[in-house]
């Protein structure tokens, strides 16, 4: 059965039929190990997403319940195991996510483009304030993957590491492009025109 990936086709869907793919789990097992595999810093998840996600992709016969059980007390609980329409869908969001570039419409270059109408001294203290959270949020990550790295490959790490790196790029940038604005090395236009200037 044709189905358009847009469909299921966000970094949720391309995350839990990957642990599938690796092999059958229920999902407070996904949860915890995108937890470890820090995957939650690229994925979108609220509340019951997961589970709506697993339904949506058990609509689609992308994967399927395989067994229950319960441990005690708690609630039982569902494993699921990819279908083989499941990992042809996985392939086929690989290519798309990692083989095709797309302009996301990032906030943060959106407001770069409108930079402008601020005054220098507050746009160079926004780009400061962004890297400031920048760097306390990389610095969290490396000793959260500390934490769990001598039990993982690093195949598994690989989004992390490339975030970690990213983040040190954009902060480098930032603060240097800070220092260039507040040095006139960024040439402004005049300051009447300034929707952020303060009082």
């Amino acid at each position: 059965m044709e189905r358009p990936l847009r469909a299921v086709g966000s970094p949720l869907t391309l995350a839990v039929l990957a642990l599938l793919a690796e092999k059958p789990r229920h999902p407070y097992e996904m949860k915890v190990t995108m937890r470890e595999r820090r995957i939650a810093d690229t994925v979108k998840m609220r509340g019951g997403s997961l589970y709506d996600t697993i339904g949506r992709l058990e609509r689609a016969r992308l994967l399927t319940p395989t067994e229950t059980s319960r441990a005690g007390a708690r609630p039982e609980r569902t494993i699921y195991a990819i279908t083989d329409a499941g990992r042809d869908t996985l392939r086929d969001l690989m290519n798309e996510f990692i083989g095709e570039p797309v302009n996301e419409f990032p906030r943060f270059v959106a407001g770069l483009a409108h930079l402008a109408g601020l005054r220098p001294v507050d746009a160079a203290a926004l780009l400061r304030k962004r890297a400031d959270h920048l760097a306390a949020e990389s610095e969290r990550a490396a000793m959260e993957l500390e934490a769990v790295a001598d039990g993982l490959p690093r195949v598994v790490l690989l989004e992390t590491e490339y975030l970690q790196r990213m983040r040190a790029c954009e902060i480098d940038w930032l603060r240097q492009t800070a220092t260039d604005i507040e040095h006139g090395g960024v040439p402004w236009p005049e300051p009447e025109n300034a929707f952020g200037a303060k009082e």
